[in-house]
C-alpha cells in the first residue's frame, strides 16, 4: 500500500541521502524534472538546485539536522535535465533510525512554476499599470471606490496635481472633489453622482482649483463587476482639458473672426460685395414666399475722385468712413447696407416701399455728410442715389442690383443736366 501510495501521489516525493544524494523518487518527480527514475538516483539535490537558492535549502537541512526544527519549506528553482529553471515548493523532514540518528530526509516537491510564471506576469502587469496611471497622473485623475462610493480605495496622484489638493480628503470623504465643481456645473455633475444605482458615465464639467482657477475636466467612470455579475468596484478618470478647451476656443475665435473678415468691408466695416448678394438673394427667398416686399437702393458719391486727386487717398478713405458711419445711424437694424466696390453702396430697406424709399432720403438729404480737411476747411460728401421695389418679374439678384444702378445714374445724370442749364441761365 505504502508503495502504491509513494508512486502515485500527485506530487513529487523522494528520499534522500543525509548527503543529498537521491535514495528513491516517484514518477511524478521524475516527469517533473524530466530524469528517468535511474537517471535521478544517480543525482544529488544539490546539482539540481538553482544556485542562487542552495544555500539557504542547505542552511534549513544543517538546523533540521540538529534538531532546531522538525521540518522547512521554501519556493525554489530546480535545474531541468534539459537546461531549463522550474519553480517547486519543497517541504523536507527528517527521518531517524532507531538510535534516533539522521537516517534520511523525505521531501515532497510541488510544482508552481506555473504559478509562479503567472504571478511574475501579474507583477509585470502590475508594475507596468502603476508606471501607466504614473505617466498619464499630470493631466489623469484615476479612482477606485466601493459600489456605494463609502470608501476610496485608489487614488492617483492625478488629483493633487489637478485640484492642487491632497489625495486623503478622498480617503476621508470620497465624494469630496464634487465640492469643487463650478456652481453652474454643479447640479448636472451633482445629478450624475446622485444616481442610484449608480450607471456608467461621460461628462464634462468645470472645476476651481487650490488657487481659485478654473480647469475642464472630462470625466468619465465604469462599473467593474466580479464574477457573479455583481457590482464590486468604480472606476473613474477625470482628465484635465483645460489646454484643449482653451485652443478650442480661441480657435472658434480665430474662425468667428474670420467669417467675419470674410463678410466685411475692411475699410467701413459694412457687409462686403459678397455678403451682400448673400443678404439680398435670401430677401428674394423671403419675398417669393408672399412676405412683404423690400427696395433696394443703389449710391454712388459724387466727385469722390476729386477728393482723392485733391487732398489724398488717405482723405479719400476718410470720407468713404464718414458717409458709411453717417447713412448707418439713419437706417433701421432689420436694414442692411453694403459697399460693393470703390465709391458704390447698396442699401436694403427691408419691407420698404418706393414711396417709402423716397421719402426716407428725402429726410437723409437734410443730414450733413461731410468730412473737415483743416480747422477752416469742411469738405461736403454728396451722393446719387436710385432704388427699385421688388417685384416678381426680376429674377435674380444681379438683374434687381442692375435696375437700381440704373435708376441711380438716370437721377445722377438729369441732375447734373440741370445743373449745366442752370450754369448756362
Amino acid at each position: 500500500m505504502f508503495e502504491k501510495t509513494f508512486h502515485s501521489c500527485p506530487v513529487g516525493l523522494a528520499h534522500v541521502s543525509i548527503d543529498g544524494s537521491f535514495i528513491r523518487v516517484n514518477k511524478k518527480l521524475c516527469d517533473f524534472l524530466g530524469y528517468a527514475e535511474k537517471e535521478l538516483t544517480q543525482l544529488t539535490f544539490q546539482k539540481l538546485t538553482a544556485p542562487e537558492y542552495l544555500d539557504e535549502d542547505l542552511d534549513y537541512l544543517e538546523n533540521l539536522l540538529k534538531g532546531k526544527i522538525d521540518k522547512y519549506s521554501l519556493e525554489k528553482r530546480y535545474i531541468r535535465r534539459d537546461g531549463e529553471y522550474v519553480w517547486a515548493q519543497l517541504t523536507v523532514s527528517l527521518v531517524r533510525d532507531k538510535s534516533n540518528n539522521p537516517d534520511y530526509f523525505i521531501s515532497v516537491v510541488e510544482d508552481i512554476d506555473d504559478k509562479k510564471r503567472i504571478q511574475s506576469e501579474l507583477f509585470q502587469i502590475d508594475a507596468l499599470f502603476s508606471k501607466i496611471v504614473s505617466a498619464f497622473s499630470d493631466r489623469t485623475f484615476i479612482w477606485v471606490a466601493t459600489p456605494d462610493l463609502g470608501k476610496m480605495q485608489y487614488v492617483n496622484d492625478g488629483y493633487e496635481n489637478i485640484f492642487g489638493r491632497n489625495e486623503y480628503e478622498l480617503y476621508c470623504n470620497p465624494m469630496r472633489f464634487l465640492d469643487y465643481v463650478h456652481e453652474d456645473d454643479k447640479a448636472r455633475v451633482l445629478n450624475v453622482f446622485n444616481r442610484r444605482p449608480l450607471q456608467n458615465w461621460d461628462i464634462q464639467y468645470r472645476i476651481y482649483d487650490s488657487k481659485g482657477e478654473i480647469k475642464y475636466l472630462h470625466d468619465r467612470g465604469s462599473l467593474l463587476f466580479d464574477d457573479r455579475e455583481r457590482e464590486s468596484r468604480i472606476l473613474g478618470t477625470a482628465d484635465d482639458i483645460t489646454r484643449e478647451k482653451v485652443q478650442q476656443q480661441a480657435l472658434m475665435s480665430a474662425v468667428t473672426k474670420l467669417e467675419h473678415l470674410s463678410k466685411t468691408d475692411s475699410l467701413t466695416g459694412l457687409a462686403n460685395r459678397r455678403e451682400i448678394f448673400s443678404q439680398l438673394s435670401d430677401e428674394i427667398a423671403r419675398m417669393d414666399r408672399g412676405q412683404q416686399t423690400s427696395t433696394l437702393v443703389y449710391i454712388d458719391l459724387n466727385k469722390f475722385k476729386e477728393i482723392n486727386d485733391k487732398y489724398g487717398h488717405k482723405l479719400g478713405d476718410k470720407a468713404l468712413v464718414t458717409f458709411s458711419e453717417s447713412m448707418s445711424q439713419l437706417l433701421r437694424d432689420s436694414d442692411r447696407f453694403g459697399r460693393i466696390g470703390g465709391d458704390e453702396f447698396v442699401i436694403l430697406l427691408y419691407g420698404t416701399s418706393g414711396k417709402e424709399a423716397e421719402a426716407f432720403f428725402e429726410r437723409a438729404a437734410q443730414c450733413k455728410f461731410q468730412i473737415k480737411v483743416s480747422e477752416s476747411e469742411v469738405v461736403p460728401i454728396e451722393y446719387s442715389v436710385g432704388w427699385v421695389e421688388w417685384h416678381e418679374d426680376i429674377t435674380s439678384v444681379q438683374e434687381w442690383l442692375d435696375r437700381a444702378d440704373e435708376e441711380m445714374y438716370g437721377k445722377k445724370h438729369c441732375r447734373q443736366a440741370e445743373a449745366i442749364i442752370d450754369k448756362a441761365v
